[in-house]
């Protein structure tokens, strides 16, 4: 058998033994090696000697199976195991293998290069493909250029595992952050040689002072700019609202905004709006910023230009992702950080771009080099693609070659076609918007969660929803950064037709002739051309959406685009059979959307569960403006109220609830009523271990219910009284597990709080070590936000100075008077017992705590110093008093 090898894999210890093993599982002697299956595990082992083991599993690709080896476990110390952390192994229940036959379980890879034998790990394994290789040898400066689906995030999460020093992983995407966050410390990876920062863009921001006001969004800006500017001839605020943020703001480096003088005299291929138009959107943007000034806005670039004198060479590397979403200013930003100016690896795809900011590959490299035309080697681009199918990306390489006829390139780099390694073919089914079709593609789709509905912007969305009841609609600023199976587009050529008829004019079935080459426009005095490229840009994103499948329902389907992509109308009858999630997917859909800032939709699939009527949140703020107004009387507002209390209690908002009942609604007493009596009984039954009732109180009210203990939620109460069981059926269930605690503790101080008072105090109703593993890293969130001075920092939860930190926090009201400071004796004997595999070995040392203590002290002059501890003495500890941990939590 053919055998694959996890990149960190270390046999030097155990060489000599290790060839023997791995000589045996290549002939597939496995009795020789004494191969075992780990129960309950997708892991098996084989024996190296008396006291040492190899881990490993088996993997499939292409119908060949081979056997990845993962680890060397030295004296039987399973419990270290980055594989088998939080498991209780029993090496009396392995399970012996004698054949290949018994081989219960293949994890599938996605691809495996077949001229290299060295996987990667992320939250899955990864074979790189040649390109991909290349890439991860080289050196610093690197921008990675690549569509979706090419493996840029997890090359440049790999990328980062080389580096050493302090790091920054940002993007504009908060969701992008949370989820690289995630997948890089998903096995317990751990690299003393490095502190990471994955921040938002907003997070950068804050991380050099928080900002006052809000930041302005097109919501708002839309409303004044209607309000105040009712007569103007531009009628499209957003095509307005992107002018700014991409070319008066974002696009300028040298100051907060362009003069009057430089915007006027911008070349025709720098501006939305043509030179006439131009003097009335200058007047409105210096409207625009004393609306900023005078009701309590920021605009996130003027900031940015405001912010660089707080900026300090702090970082050693910086990565960052999606960066043609990024304006020039807020990219200056982020890399004026940098201790050295090149140390930067950034990634993106200019085709991806959905809104006007003039991104260019050629522009970025102007911000680091003078010398514009210089030949700097610093770009590598991807075309492999490892997600779409082959009809979808063959659909996408055709609308890219439109693109470059009729637009030219924007810059050699972004002149590329995909090729892809899916083994799905894939479908391209194009349908004339007829009830019919609609109506049978509907009725077959509405309750899975892999077909999705997406529209040019928010606008359509309201006319796709006459037809489609999925809650999976979104426009296509919404969809960037989703994935489905199978993706309908609705009217997305049709509702626009006008620009897409001249995006195609021109241009003949002979460009699908041609190979894709870097050239430019043919008309540069076309004005439009910019704004054009947006709607192109936009079908492309909407087609690399689809993972296997597309729909394309078109009012206008004799649209020249489709004759062009060779796209016709067949049958009406649509051959897909009815398609059905069951709760569990909906529920975990909703918790993916939610994540990725997707609530409108998260919303709506809880209210469909649910059974009632759905109430946007925008509606539903209005609702309870209405509904809890104290001066309004109960017949003024009873049809409010009633629905309010309605939609409260199906979505056990208790809190909404409360405020009801403080205004004598008769309904939300008797409610609160029962609330009350159920929470006295909600806590002896957590504590108790009484599942039973306590899924008669949930079911009433909800995974979150909060007791009379502090406010603690059954998930918190489990972890206080030290009963996993209790902890795992609130998780199973969805509990909010980011959450805090009347007295200000989230679950992982909670936890903290309760092994304290089992090991040190002896209280045997608390967590013991085999409850404390299994469900620390359940419970810890990736980050805390804590608000020092006027920042507000993100501290990483894999760091030692969060660990101190929260420790601390947990602890101190259960210290006795007078000995509230902490000593390094008291760090020593708490993590002196904590179980194996919780703390790296080197985390445990008392000279490494000792750094990270005097390292983060309020007075050291330290760049890095986080001021986290206040030093009361000689050795001596305690929460820095200026220190407030976000949501709320003050500590002093």
């Amino acid at each position: 058998m053919e055998l694959l090898y996890y990149n960190e894999l270390d046999f030097k210890p155990v060489e000599k033994q290790f060839k023997k093993v791995e000589k045996a599982l290549v002939e597939l002697d496995f009795k020789s090696a004494d191969v075992k299956k780990i129960q309950n595990t997708p892991y098996y082992r084989a024996k190296l000697d008396d006291t040492n083991r190899l881990l490993f599993k088996f993997a499939e690709y292409d119908n060949k199976t081979y056997l990845l080896l993962l680890e060397v476990i030295l004296n039987h110390a399973y419990d270290k195991s980055k594989f088998l952390r939080g498991t209780n192994v029993d090496e009396n229940k392995f399970l012996p293998i004698t054949s290949e036959k018994e081989i219960e379980d293949k994890q599938p890879l996605v691809y495996c290069n077949s001229k290299q034998n060295r996987l990667h790990l992320l939250d899955k394994f990864i074979s790189f493909d040649e390109a991909q290789s290349a890439i991860y040898h080289l050196p610093l400066p690197l921008i990675i250029i690549g569509s979706a689906g090419s493996g840029k995030t997890a090359l440049s999460l790999e990328k980062l595992k080389t580096l050493s020093g302090n790091i920054a992983y940002v993007s504009l995407s908060p969701y992008l952050i949370e989820n690289a966050q995630n997948i890089y410390f998903k096995y317990h990876y751990d690299n003393p040689h490095q502190e990471m920062d994955f921040l938002s863009f907003r997070e950068y921001i804050e991380s050099l002072g928080k900002p006052e006001g809000k930041e302005l969004t097109f919501k708002p800006f839309e409303q004044w700019y209607f309000r105040h500017f009712p007569n103007t001839k531009i009628k499209e605020p957003y095509r307005l609202f992107e002018e700014m943020k991409g070319v008066l703001t974002g696009s300028v480096v040298h100051d907060a905004y362009l003069g009057k003088e430089e915007y006027l005299s911008l070349g025709i291929k720098q501006s939305i709006f043509a030179r006439e138009q131009r003097e009335e959107v200058y007047h409105i943007f210096e409207k625009y910023l004393s609306f900023l000034q005078q009701d309590g806005y920021y605009d996130t670039n003027i900031l940015s230009y405001q912010y660089l004198p707080k900026v300090k060479q702090f970082y050693d590397y910086v990565v960052i992702d999606e960066v043609q979403d990024m304006t020039n200013i807020q990219l200056k930003l982020v890399l004026s950080s940098l201790k050295i100016p090149g140390n930067f690896l950034l990634s993106g795809d200019a085709n991806q771009i959905v809104h006007p900011n003039f991104f260019s590959w050629s522009k970025i490299k102007s911000l680091f080099y003078k010398d514009k035309q210089a030949d700097y080697n610093i770009y590598r681009i991807l075309t492999t693609n490892y997600r779409n199918s082959q009809w979808v990306t063959d659909l996408s390489n055709k609308l890219l070659l439109i693109k470059n006829a009729r637009f030219g390139s924007v810059d050699k780099e972004s002149t590329y076609l995909v090729d892809t390694k899916s083994p799905l073919k894939g479908e391209v089914n194009l349908l004339a918007d007829k009830d019919k079709p609609k109506k049978e593609l509907n009725d077959k789709t509405q309750q899975s969660t892999r077909f999705a509905v997406l529209v040019m912007n928010n606008q359509d969305k309201q006319e796709a929803k006459k037809f489609f009841k999925t809650p999976l609609i979104f426009s296509i600023q919404e969809a960037k950064g989703l994935e489905y199976e199978n993706i309908i587009l609705y009217n997305f050529v049709s509702a626009y037709q006008k620009e897409f008829t001249e995006i195609t004019r021109g241009v003949d079935e002979s460009v699908f002739e041609k190979e894709l080459r870097y050239m430019r426009a043919s008309n540069k005095e076309d004005k439009d051309l910019e704004v054009y490229k947006f709607f192109i840009n936009s079908l492309y994103v909407a087609f690399t959406r689809a993972v296997k499948n597309l729909y394309l329902i078109e009012k206008e389907h004799s649209h020249r685009l489709f004759s062009l992509l060779k796209l016709r109308t067949g049958s009406e009858q649509i051959q897909i059979e009815t398609q059905k999630s069951n709760t569990e997917d909906w529920l975990a859909e909703a918790r993916r959307l939610e994540l990725q800032g997707k609530h409108e939709q998260a919303q709506e699939i809880r209210d469909r569960l649910l059974g009632i009527q759905h109430i946007s949140l925008e509606d539903l703020e209005t609702l309870k403006l209405v509904a809890l107004d104290p001066s309004k009387t109960e017949q003024e507002v009873k049809r409010e109220r009633k629905q309010l209390f309605a939609y409260s209690e199906a979505h056990h908002y208790i809190e909404v609830i409360e405020k009801l009942a403080a205004l004598n609604f008769k309904r939300a007493m008797v409610y609160m009523s029962a609330v009350n009596k159920d929470r006295k009984e909600f806590a002896k039954s957590c504590r108790l271990n009484r599942t039973g009732e306590i899924g008669l109180i949930v079911k009433k009210f909800g995974p979150d219910f909060r007791s009379n203990e502090n406010g603690m939620t059954g998930l918190m109460l489990g972890l206080h009284y030290g009963n996993p069981e209790v902890v795992f059926y609130f998780i199973n269930r969805g509990a909010n597990m980011k959450l805090s605690s009347s007295d200000e503790m989230n679950a992982a101080q909670i936890l903290l709080r309760s092994y304290y008072l089992h090991e040190m105090k002896k209280v045997q109703q608390a967590m013991d070590a085999g409850g404390f593993k299994k469900l620390y890293d359940r419970v810890k969130q990736p980050a805390i936000r804590l608000q020092i001075e006027d920042r507000i920092i993100k501290l990483n939860n894999q760091s030692m100075g969060s660990f101190l930190l929260q420790y601390m926090v947990a602890i101190q009201k259960e210290r006795i008077a007078g000995q509230k400071d902490f000593s390094m004796e008291n760090f020593i004997q708490i993590i002196d017992l904590l179980p194996e595999g919780v703390l790296p070995e080197y985390r445990r040392k008392r000279q490494y705590i000792n750094s990270i203590l005097a390292n983060n002290e309020i007075d050291r002059d330290f760049v890095y110093n986080k001021k986290l501890f206040k030093r009361t003495g000689r050795g001596w500890y305690k929460v820095n008093p200026e220190l407030k941990i976000l949501e709320g939590q003050e500590l002093s």
